[in-house]
Formats: structure tokens, sequence, C-alpha cells
């Protein structure tokens, strides 16, 4: 059976043909690629469209970040670990570790050579999609960690953290240096973790990070 282009160019000389098939071809070519890159890109934007803020924050582990609270403070980080409703690091300016609250965050700033970096999304591990901020609570309440909290509405308290619900804490004020115990405790508040803005550690190694 002929071809399409036997068929148009049977009685007509090849010569003649040829550029026209040619054209033909290379228009085809053009717009299939065209619709390939147009569903390549609404498939990135769906993908993008589903990215939580979570999911960029852990795609810039090991990155450096500005972390606003509003009322609660501006923060400097480079981002070390990441939990289901917290990022943890290094604070540029404050010896310890501080865990910030993802969704007590107002806004990131993340460098500009990392932000399209960031768009690629974060790890898939499980376990750390189920470590919330109550485990991270509780894990500094088994360590007897000495704990400053900074609230989203901008106050501060200090203490040690005696006790660790799903979704509030105890904290034992007291002063620096001083222990969790009799008169150098000033008092005891339960502070819902909806009102955390951040909690930073005295030091590393009082969070079992070296």
């Amino acid at each position: 059976m002929a071809t399409e282009r036997e068929l148009y160019a049977r009685g007509m000389s090849q010569e003649r043909w040829d550029p026209f098939f040619e054209d033909l071809e290379q228009q085809f070519a053009a717009e299939r690629d065209l619709a390939r890159d147009e569903l390549a890109s609404e498939h990135e934007r769906v993908r993008i469209a589903g990215l939580s803020l979570r999911d960029r924050l852990a795609a810039g582990t090991g990155r450096r970040i500005v972390a606003d609270l509003g009322p609660a403070g501006v923060n400097r980080l480079r981002i070390e670990a990441i939990g289901a409703d917290w990022v943890a690091g290094s604070d540029e300016d404050r010896p310890g570790l501080l865990i910030v609250r993802i969704d007590a965050l107002e806004a990131v700033e993340f460098a500009p050579e990392d932000r399209e970096a960031t768009l690629a999304g974060g790890e898939t591990d499980p376990l750390a999609r189920r470590m919330t901020f109550g485990f991270v609570m509780r894990a500094l309440t088994r360590r007897r960690a000495m704990i400053s909290v900074g609230l989203v509405r901008g106050a501060l308290a200090a203490g040690t953290p005696s006790l660790a619900g799903s979704d509030h804490l105890d904290l034992a004020v007291h002063d620096a240096g001083a222990a969790p115990r009799g008169s150098e405790v000033h008092g005891v508040r339960t502070i819902s973790f909806r009102a955390i803005g951040w909690v930073r550690t005295a030091s590393r190694r009082d969070a079992g990070v070296l």
C-alpha cells in the first residue's frame, strides 16, 4: 500500500514535494515537543502546588535561613533536623539548639542561591514525619534540660520542663543555673504548644546533640 507521502507525490517530481513534507515533519516534531513541554510544565506546577513549607525546609537541611516568627522574634539558623511540625538547628547568634514550631513561622528567608533548591522538596523519612513537637518536648523533659521558650505573642519564659503532654508542657520557672527544685522554682507554668514560637536549650549537650 502506498504511503500518504507517495500518494501525494505520485506523478510529481520528488524534488518538488520533499521540501513540503520536510516542513510538515518539522512542524509536527515542534508541536509534539511543545505538547511534551506543556505536559511537563503542568506536572511541575501541580507538584509545586502540593509543596508545604515543611517540604521546602526539609529540602533546606544544612542550609542557613532567617526564620521570622513575628512578635516571637527573628532567628538565623542553619537547619540540622526537621520533624513533623518543627525545624531545629544552630542559631548564629546564641549557643544551644534552637527548635522552631513551623506553624509559628510568619516568613522564611532562604539565601538566593538556595531558594530554587528548596522547591525540590525534602526527605520522605516516615519516622521524621511522625516526630512531633511534643515528642521533642518529652525528650527534653526526660533530660531535665534547661530551656528558654519564646511565645508567639512575644513573651519569654525560662526553666526546666517537668511534664510534656500531647499539646502542652509544664515549665518549672527558675533562674539560669539554678536547680529546678524547692525555693529555686518561682512557679510552674502550663504552656500550650500553640503558644510557643521557639524553644532554645542552654547548650547542645542538654539536647543530646554534640
